[in-house]
């Protein structure tokens, strides 16, 4: 059930022929210019006591970022290792380029693929304070704004809006198991609003903490 960081592992294959490679080698590498979700075709068993989740193939494994460079390493490495053997023996079979969807309104209904972690000045969030979900995001996306424009990918004239949570019913409450413990997490529907900028930034880059994790993976349902 604790599959995440094996993810964890491939996601640093495929960045291996990339610059961005070098920030895993840092005693402190901020935050991943990148988000991923990981999806099973059909979970057979869960026994939480146990610790085991049964799964039949395949498992998906969907990649975002705003940076085409980037992008563009982690496909030619995942042409490279196509139909080698990876992690929990598993091989890399098909890969897939997905529309590349531009934000342009500036209320957006999302999904989020898996679950994201939104983390509180107490801890991590539930799903149950708009108030609180909403300060986190706003957190999370300054925080990660001003790391980018330092480390990753200065904005320069790019004007980025706090955003509004608009509708958070839609969402329901997780646990996941990561890293030998367990963290609330987040999952379902959430309507955003904001400059359309600060939007596409969350849909590339991903919801809230951990992003490079694999959570806060978001899907465009519908731009309103």
């Amino acid at each position: 059930m604790d599959f995440r960081h094996h993810f964890i592992s491939l996601t640093k294959t495929l960045l291996q022929d990339s610059l961005f490679s070098r920030r895993f080698d840092e005693p402190h590498p901020g935050y991943s210019p990148y988000v991923f979700s990981v999806q099973f075709r059909k979970i057979q068993r869960f026994d939480p006591e146990e610790e085991v989740m049964v799964i039949s193939p395949p498992v998906f494994l969907t990649f975002s970022t705003g940076l085409y460079d980037l992008m563009t390493d982690v496909c030619n490495k995942a042409i490279s290792i196509k139909g080698k053997d990876t992690i929990l023996g598993l091989k890399l079979d098909e890969i897939h380029l997905l529309p590349n969807i531009v934000i342009r309104s500036s209320c957006v209904k999302f999904r989020l693929v898996g679950h994201a972690v939104l983390r509180g000045e107490e801890g991590y969030l539930d799903n149950t304070e708009a108030g609180e979900i909403e300060e986190a995001i706003n957190t999370h996306l300054q925080t990660k704004l001003k790391f980018f424009d330092q480390y990753i990918l200065p904005f320069e004239d790019t004007i980025f809006s706090p955003i509004k949570v608009i509708e958070h019913q839609g969402l329901t409450k997780g646990v996941c198991y990561h890293y030998g413990g367990k963290i609330t997490s987040v999952r379902g529907n959430i309507t955003l609003s904001g400059y359309p900028t600060s939007l596409q930034f969350l849909y590339d880059y991903g919801l809230g903490v951990r992003t490079g994790q694999g959570f806060g993976l978001l899907e465009v349902v519908e731009q309103l």
